[in-house]
């Protein structure tokens, strides 16, 4: 608080006064009234901390006083309750006395210096406006310009040596002397206007005077506000000779109609702006754009379409500076309040003696472009997202060997080295590599290669695309992909096939390496597809950011052919499985009927897509010995391969029935049936009667050897009955009763 305010300082010393007697009539009531030892002493820290604050280190008197006064207190009562501990009463109250020093030392240091550095500050503060007042008149007295100060009646406060000048006066000539006694009736009233305007608005305006055909003057009448109060306490006048710009602007407006035709016919904005930001042309594009009409704007600042009206200072700035500029963009501000993004393209217009007498500037409106591209950019930064959660490497790279961005996978192999130079990163080189300097992805094509990796001592299958950035450019999209293991598979196969060149080696051990191998290789291929569908789940969620509609539509696509690999890479296991006689078959009672049902409902959606009815005549059967999810997976097989090859609203049959010890399965289509001489090729791995079948219908060829396996690991058997064109029906029949058990059942090919 500021010190010397007596009344003030009057009342701090009744608080603090006030305190202390509060404190000392609470210690004596709950010492002696109360008769209870406690600790109550926090409230004698107001009187401390308060007289700290505003008498710094004599807070110590006070808390010397409370301290003793406390002790005084406890000691009285101590020898009174002879029951009491004298000495640790007494030591306690000593410790507490001892606190109270201690925070009034502290609170007061605190204190006096926060008050030496504010009377510091504000020394400081006095003595920069004392230098800025000095500048400021420096600069009001050097300047060319005639500068002065009046009041609201239009007195004079201040004249520059200029305006005394030009009024003919010396010295102090001009105290008590008003506007209205240098200047006509009209002009008096006039600047009257204007000064009563800017006390009133508290803003500055500007105004051409002419001066007895003296010359031309640009006013502008600037507001002087108190600091503390804001309220507007004398108007500053610059008068500006603009005598010499106007007979410019004269010139200005000679050129005017040879550009007029280029300008009024142009489909771009095009905006004439002299050297003082005064507009001068306006064309017809402008009207449009801006919705502002040329009488409206012509002869006014164009420091009121910017949305930050400074930014019309920097543009001619740079302007001048650099001779013109180009695809410069602002946010400009319509008649109606609307926004509108623009890109400029500015150039100086110079007098015959080359002397810049203007701007000429040339506008389009760019919001929807640039919607555009955040959009793109959007859609980009998703597909950094979705890099970041690939089990793949995924890095770009632009046209002049600059790393713009690098995966997870990548960045964990190669170190953070976004902004690098590739080659340099990957290859360790000072010179592009053959693959990096090729210019083919350049040019639109997509390259793949592979490519041995020295420092994690890796081989890597690279694709490489073309990526179109917004501004036209081309960056390198690259995808690696760690085939490290594959090629080790590879070299094992290479060996393989040399030594069957070797020698005759035993069929049924090359078919369980091919086994092993095919499901050592699924398992690997199954290892990426957890963490994509994840990712794919995360993102249709929306735990990475809403999705648009055509981004929702390519997940789903992806989604659905994740599900598709998945399948392949099941069926490729169970084929190996089966083949190496380690199908694992879970054997007890089940239904058939019940399972013939569960796998119909799971192929209705497919059957109701081309319309096929699904007829069921369904026998009364006892409980079998079985594995209801295998048998479910065999009749589920027949049943889509029975829908994949009818056509559309067709029918089908599905049938069980008891033949002596055994149930029977047949389900009958009316497709395109299969001849005598291809119905052999069918129930053997990776076979179709046709291979545009595959293409057309899809499918791995391996659904009838899996049921095949899987009806012989139940001690059964599968066949079919087929005539081209008329349709096919497929059989299993397994025994009603056998052992219930859990085994590997072998295959008999």
């Amino acid at each position: 608080m500021k010190k010397g305010d007596s009344g003030l300082e009057e009342t701090e010393r009744l608080i603090v006064l006030i305190a202390i007697l509060a404190c000392a009539l609470l210690d004596v009531y709950i010492t002696f009234f109360v008769g209870k030892v406690v600790v109550y002493t926090h409230f004698f820290y107001i009187p401390i901390i308060l007289a700290g604050i505003w008498y710094y280190r004599k807070a110590a008197y006070v808390a010397l006083f409370l301290g003793a006064f406390h002790v005084l207190t406890t000691y009285i009562y101590a020898i009174s309750h002879i029951s009491m501990n004298f000495n640790i009463l007494i030591l306690e109250a000593m410790q507490r006395a001892a606190i109270f020093l201690l925070v009034a030392y502290v609170v007061g240091f605190v204190s006096e210096n926060h008050a030496k550095s504010q009377l510091q500050e504000e020394k400081r503060r006095t003595e920069e406006l004392r230098k800025n007042e000095e500048k400021y008149r420096s600069l009001v007295e050097s300047t060319e310009d005639s500068v002065y100060l009046v009041d609201r009646d239009c007195k004079y406060l201040f004249l520059n040596e200029k305006h005394l000048s030009r009024l003919e006066l010396t010295g102090k000539q001009f105290q008590g002397r008003a506007y209205s006694d240098f200047h006509s009736a009209g002009d008096a009233k006039q600047f009257s206007e204007k000064v009563k305007y800017v006390f009133d608005i508290g803003t500055s305006v500007q105004h051409e005077y002419r001066e007895n055909g003296k010359g031309c003057y640009l006013k502008t009448l600037s507001p002087v506000k108190d600091p503390e109060t804001g309220a507007v306490t004398a108007v500053t006048v610059v008068s500006k000779d603009i005598s010499g710009l106007k007979r410019t602007e004269r010139e200005l407006i000679e050129t005017k109609d040879y550009l007029n035709n280029i300008i009024e016919s142009s489909a771009d904005t095009i905006t004439v702006v002299d050297m003082n930001g005064i507009v001068r042309d306006w064309n017809k594009s402008a009207e449009g754009m801006m919705g502002y009409h040329a009488d409206e704007v012509i002869g006014s600042s164009n420091r009121k379409f910017f949305v930050v009206p400074e930014e019309a200072d920097r543009i001619m700035a740079l302007v001048q500076r650099e001779g013109k500029i180009k695809n410069y963009r602002a946010i400009m501000l319509r008649k109606e309040g609307e926004l509108v993004l623009i890109s400029m393209s500015a150039a100086l217009l110079r007098d015959k003696n080359d002397v810049p007498i203007g701007t000429i500037r040339v506008s389009r409106d760019i919001t929807k472009e640039v919607e555009l591209e955040k959009q793109i950019k959007a859609e980009r930064d998703n597909l950094k997202l979705i890099s970041e959660s690939m089990a793949d490497g995924v890095y770009l790279v632009s046209e002049d060997y600059k790393v713009e961005f690098m995966n997870k996978i990548l960045r964990d192999e190669f170190g953070d080295r976004v902004g690098g130079i590739c080659y340099k990163v990957f290859h360790d080189r000072e010179k592009p590599c053959p693959q990096c300097k090729s210019s083919v992805v350049m040019t639109g094509k997509t390259v793949r290669w592979e490519w041995y990796a020295r420092r994690t001592n890796k081989t890597y299958d690279l694709i490489e695309t073309p990526l179109t950035n917004i501004d036209g450019s081309i960056s390198k999209l690259t995808i690696f992909r760690d085939v490290t293991e594959r090629k080790k598979a590879d070299e094992v196969i290479q060996k393989l096939n040399k030594a069957l060149e070797l020698r005759v080696v035993d069929l049924e051990a090359v078919t369980r390496m091919k086994t092993e191998f095919l499901s050592v290789t699924s398992h690997e291929l199954r290892t990426p597809l957890t963490p994509m569908k994840a990712q794919l789940q995360m993102l249709q969620e929306g735990y990475m950011g809403e999705m648009n509609e055509k981004q929702g539509n390519s997940i789903e696509i992806i989604q659905r052919n994740l599900t598709r690999l998945d399948t392949l890479i099941n069926d490729i296991l169970d084929i190996s499985r089966i083949e190496a006689g380690r199908i694992k078959i879970s054997l007890g009672p089940i239904s058939i009927n019940d399972a013939v049902k569960e796998a119909i409902k799971m192929q209705e959606p497919f059957a109701e897509e081309k319309a096929i009815k699904v007829s069921t005549k369904l026998a009364k059967l006892p409980n079998i010995i079985g594995d209801a999810e295998r048998l479910r997976q065999v009749i589920g097989n027949l049943l889509n391969n029975a829908i994949k090859f009818s056509d559309i609203s067709a029918d089908m049959v599905v049938k069980t029935e008891r033949v002596g010890d055994n149930v029977l399965f047949s389900v009958t289509d009316y497709g395109i049936g299969i001849s005598k001489e291809d119905i052999d090729k069918l129930f053997k791995p990776f076979s179709q009667i046709d291979p545009s079948f595959r293409r057309e219908h899809g499918g791995t060829g391996l659904g009838l050897a899996i049921a095949k396996g899987l009806i012989q690991a139940h001690n059964g058997k599968i066949w079919v009955e087929s005539e081209l064109a008329k349709g096919s029906t497929f059989f299993f029949s397994i025994p009603i009763k056998q052992e219930i058990t859990e085994k590997e059942a072998p295959y008999f090919g």
